[in-house]
């Protein structure tokens, strides 16, 4: 199975109607991902909603480690429609996570492209862990 940028189900129609120019970036709790350099510049990847698989996506450049106070405005403008200020995106990291998150937290970034949907693919279950 390739790797993933997973998305709960609430973001399942964004992710289906995201453009493929679109520069977008995801953020997950702490460094373990940024440390053991998780994704890769340029490597494709699944793009997930509930484990399912909606489109591939495409790695842009490197992984970033910061607080979330320190997100610029260009990370936040390519966050999902509901989580472009750091108050929301404490919230729903809060939320998912189900575990303290304040604007100090330490999360990774990483920043890619949709690819374009391939019909036949949308929503395939193929996680074996699943």
């Amino acid at each position: 199975m390739a790797k993933a940028i997973n998305w709960p189900a609430e973001f399942r129609d964004e992710v289906m109607g995201e453009d493929t120019e679109a520069l977008r970036c995801a953020v997950r709790l702490g460094t373990l991902y940024y440390n053991d350099r998780y994704w890769a510049p340029d490597e494709v990847v699944d793009i997930r909603v509930g484990h399912l698989k909606i489109r591939k996506g495409q790695v842009v450049g490197d992984l970033k480690a910061c607080a979330l106070k320190d997100l610029s405005a260009e990370d936040l403008a390519c966050q999902k429609r509901s989580l472009r200020t750091i108050p929301e995106l404490v919230a729903f990291l809060a939320r998912t996570y189900q575990q303290p998150v304040t604007p100090e937290t330490v999360v990774t970034v990483v920043y890619y492209r949709n690819l374009p949907l391939v019909p036949e693919e949308v929503e395939v279950q193929d996680d074996p862990h699943m």
